[in-house]
């Protein structure tokens, strides 16, 4: 267990922890060597740790690798800090609040769901791990942003859990489509945000497109003029390839008004029927989707109150 002095030193001596705040949470392997002081919150793991557990910042100074710090962290979160968290890793982005638009772009995503489902596999029945596989399933996968991870989990959700149902979603899969121009034929790759396709199991259901992109535009959009032409060139060439492309702007993500009835325009272009509800389950469900939008527009990952609150 590290004292003050140790951390001192390391947080002056190694680049990566510049501007790190304390408290450290730091593993320890024996419960006797645990307490307790302002710059540091132990926690005890008494495993065996797999290869790649931890990354080597210098000599003597290790951190958790990203598979090992989203089981660490699990059962200290929210189910929804989870899914941000596991969106964040799984995704081409990170978040950097001093940033111009809060985030900036990975080459690769940290993880794929193959390599935390083996890293789950190999670290055994660990406190956490239980947790990850179970929130895996409904973690956004390939965001490039962290709104368009809280769009996938907003559209993706069960009704009763403040969601749309929408079935099956892909978050920036790429699209062949052939290029507006009065030139030779084209053809280019396009990656819609989202791209929504006819549910599983919904017996009748006809889609009248090949599918239907949400592009979700932030701030920065509107303030870059090139950005605004390509983002148009792409709607303009889903749309003439017989993809239905729905643009959001926070403004229409947070009205939910406008968000349900976008959606229920979208359930018609996927070809699912119109849903009747009765007066008291459609306040329910509309409760649950305010109280989704709020505990997303909640996260912003960086804080994370679930760790005021431990799980049981």
């Amino acid at each position: 267990m590290p004292d003050a002095s140790d951390l001192e030193c390391a947080v002056a001596s190694v680049s990566q922890l510049a501007g790190v705040e304390a408290p450290f949470h730091v593993l320890v392997g024996d419960p006797a060597c645990r307490h307790r002081f302002s710059l540091v919150r132990p926690h005890v793991f008494q495993g065996t740790l797999p290869p790649g557990s931890l990354l080597r910042l210098a000599p003597g100074v290790r951190c958790a690798s990203p598979a090992l710090l989203v089981v660490q962290m699990a059962p200290f979160l929210t189910d929804h800090e989870l899914l941000m968290l596991l969106c964040e890793l799984l995704g081409s982005y990170a978040v950097d609040p001093g940033g111009e638009t809060g985030v900036v772009g990975r080459f690769r995503p940290l993880l794929t769901p193959g390599a935390l489902m083996a890293f789950l596999d190999a670290l055994g029945p660990a406190r956490g791990t239980a947790i990850v596989r179970a929130a895996l399933p409904s973690a956004p996968v390939g965001a490039a942003s962290p709104m368009e991870g809280k769009l996938y989990i907003r559209a993706t959700s069960r009704f009763a859990s403040g969601g749309y149902r929408l079935g099956e979603i892909a978050l920036n899969d790429p699209v062949e489509l052939e290029r507006i121009s009065a030139g030779v034929r084209e053809l280019r790759v396009r990656k819609p945000d989202l791209l929504l396709l006819a549910p599983a199991g919904e017996p009748g259901a006809v889609m009248p497109f090949r599918g239907v992109a949400f592009d979700y535009h932030g701030a920065w959009h509107s303030r870059d003029p090139l950005q605004v032409k390509r983002d148009t060139d792409r709607a303009n060439e889903l749309l003439a390839d017989g993809f239905k492309d729905y643009v959001f702007w926070k403004s229409n993500y947070d009205d939910l008004d406008c968000m349900d009835d976008l959606m229920a325009k979208v359930r018609r272009d996927l070809g699912l029927p119109p849903r009747k509800l009765s007066t008291e389950r459609a306040a329910r469900e509309r409760a649950a989707r305010a109280a989704l939008w709020a505990e997303l527009e909640r996260i912003d990952g960086v804080h994370w109150s679930g760790f005021t609150a431990e799980r049981a």
